[in-house]
């Protein structure tokens, strides 16, 4: 008797940010099995709340939905690439959450756990505030989303009170995401220790990019300085949530 094979599982992004009434799309990728032979179960954990089924994708291209999950949530299967896709259309507060893909295959039932993609559900203003869970961690992250931009190089920096010198410490940057209009988006995210975090600080995000030119002008780069005062962004929405 053989022993089915070693299911290995892949889950991409880890993080992605979102503005409301975008589409987002979460990817798991499946090697040493046929794509079209294995059943994935996408479940979330919203914060502060239990995990909850959102649905599940049979072998056969059926879509099984969890009560209450819209039809925004579809889930497709790229056999060639041995991919499958959760996208959200029309994205809403209510989404932001962990997301898990679980994947199973065969008699023997063999399945496997991936570390979940966490989507952030960003307000008008661009700005993830850090939960209070965070905070307790002594850490605090500030998210930056640019969206609708083409081509797709552009260069994302933070500042801290206006200075000219972008904050590198902390700084991280996601993947540039291909969107169904032919744009482009990109998140980027500042962590900072708790001790900066209580400080009166102004922190902007600044992006660099072509388009960003007069019409009349010659074919330059210039930068656009987005004047969020993320910090005060926050602590309102800190005290909103306390009244």
């Amino acid at each position: 008797m053989h022993s089915p094979p070693l299911l290995s599982w892949g889950q991409s992004p880890s993080e992605i940010s979102v503005s409301l009434g975008q589409m987002v799309a979460l990817e798991c990728a499946v090697a040493n099995v046929s794509a079209d032979k294995v059943n994935v179960n996408w479940i979330r954990q919203s914060p502060g709340q239990k995990p909850e089924g959102v649905l599940l994708f049979k072998t056969d291209l059926s879509i099984y939905r969890a009560l209450g999950i819209p039809e925004q949530y579809v889930s497709s299967r790229d056999a060639s690439n041995k991919k499958f896709l959760l996208t959200i259309r029309d994205v809403q507060e209510g989404d932001d959450s962990i997301y898990f893909c679980f994947a199973y295959y065969g008699s023997a039932g063999v399945q496997t756990w991936e570390e979940g993609t966490r989507v952030h559900v960003l307000s008008e203003y661009g700005a993830v505030c850090s939960p209070q869970e965070e905070l307790a961690t002594g850490f605090a992250t500030l998210t930056c989303l640019v969206s609708s931009f083409f081509p797709g190089y552009i260069d994302v920096l933070w500042m801290r009170d206006s200075q000219a010198q972008a904050q590198a410490q902390g700084v991280r940057i996601g993947l540039v995401a291909l969107g169904e209009d032919k744009t482009y988006s990109v998140s980027s995210y500042l962590t900072l220790p708790d001790s900066e975090w209580g400080l009166d600080a102004s922190y902007s995000c600044v992006v660099k990019h072509e388009s960003l030119v007069p019409s009349s002008s010659r074919r330059l780069v210039y930068l656009l300085l987005l004047h969020i005062n993320l910090k005060h962004i926050c602590s309102l929405a800190t005290r909103g949530s306390r009244g």
